[in-house]
């Protein structure tokens, strides 16, 4: 019995295809229309916008900047974690007067492409927000950046502001010591009153003076290659702002694509129930 109930699915399955291909143009009305109807969709679903910035996370060095070191800002899943918080989108959203829910669901984040980042090491992060506002787009995703910036550097900003004070006390003990030395080789040179020890002494002063700006000196320039390293290189920061941009609400492309698929099961469909619903229709005419 079974080869027998196989042979007849095989004759329904052929009929089926044979039906389909009689009415072939009812198919292809059926695609065309589907087609149409999708890149109608796609036209009809309002402005969209969307806003990226684009943020470089900083790389963290030890204290003595030879070393790389983990922090928060070499973790991936740092951006994505701040800007999707309900505590940073809520507090934006309310500033802007949008609804706090949508913006939240706008929000995107995505590493920047193109260069392979070694263990520990940073790379570029775009924050992307897309919703039916231009100004509002860009100042959130803006907003957003300078968010993370804020949150990620905060082991770099306290390196900074114990260099920074570092560095002015060098550079207004340098300038002490200068006019201490200029003094001192302005008393040599005149030699009024001046006895041989007084004379051998300051000689020995402005040595030891010109040793401690020397030291001093070499000092200063390890504090400020430190802190311009911090600044430039270890601090994170935002390297392009964000910028509105209009984009297409649904994708024309799988719009049309969908509708053509759908249209396709109809149009089959509609082929085989042409027969039973013509036949109908001829047999309820009046005569």
């Amino acid at each position: 019995m079974r080869p027998e109930l196989e042979a007849e699915q095989e004759v329904d399955f052929g009929r089926y295809g044979r039906t389909i291909a009689r009415r072939w143009w009812l198919v292809a009305l059926a695609v065309a229309a589907g087609v149409l109807v999708g890149w109608a969709v796609s036209l009809g679903g309002g402005a969209v916008y969307r806003a990226t910035a684009t943020v470089y996370l900083g790389q963290p060095l030890s204290p003595s900047g030879n070393a790389q070191i983990q922090s928060v800002a070499t973790n991936p899943t740092t951006v994505n974690q701040i800007v999707r918080s309900a505590s940073v989108t809520r507090p934006i959203a309310e500033a802007l007067g949008v609804k706090p829910g949508k913006l939240r669901r706008g929000v995107s984040t995505k590493a920047v492409s193109g260069a392979v980042a070694k263990a520990g090491q940073t790379q570029l992060v775009e924050i992307s927000v897309r919703g039916p506002w231009r100004e509002e787009s860009a100042e959130a995703a803006n907003r957003l950046a300078e968010t993370v910036v804020e949150r990620v550097s905060g082991y770099v900003n306290a390196k900074i502001a114990t260099l920074e004070p570092l560095a002015e006390a060098q550079a207004h003990e340098l300038e002490a010591l200068g006019a201490r030395i200029d003094e001192n080789e302005a008393a040599i040179a005149s030699g009024t009153g001046l006895s041989t020890g007084e004379r051998l002494a300051l000689v020995n002063l402005g040595v030891l003076l010109e040793q401690r700006r020397g030291q001093l000196f070499e000092d200063s320039v390890q504090t400020t290659q430190l802190l311009t390293l911090a600044r430039d290189v270890e601090r994170a920061q935002v390297v392009t702002t964000a910028a509105a941009v209009e984009v297409a609400a649904r994708s024309k492309r799988n719009s049309m694509l969908v509708g053509g698929v759908i249209g396709l099961i109809a149009g089959a469909l509609l082929a085989l129930l042409w027969e039973p619903l013509v036949g109908r229709r001829l047999q309820t005419r009046p005569v």
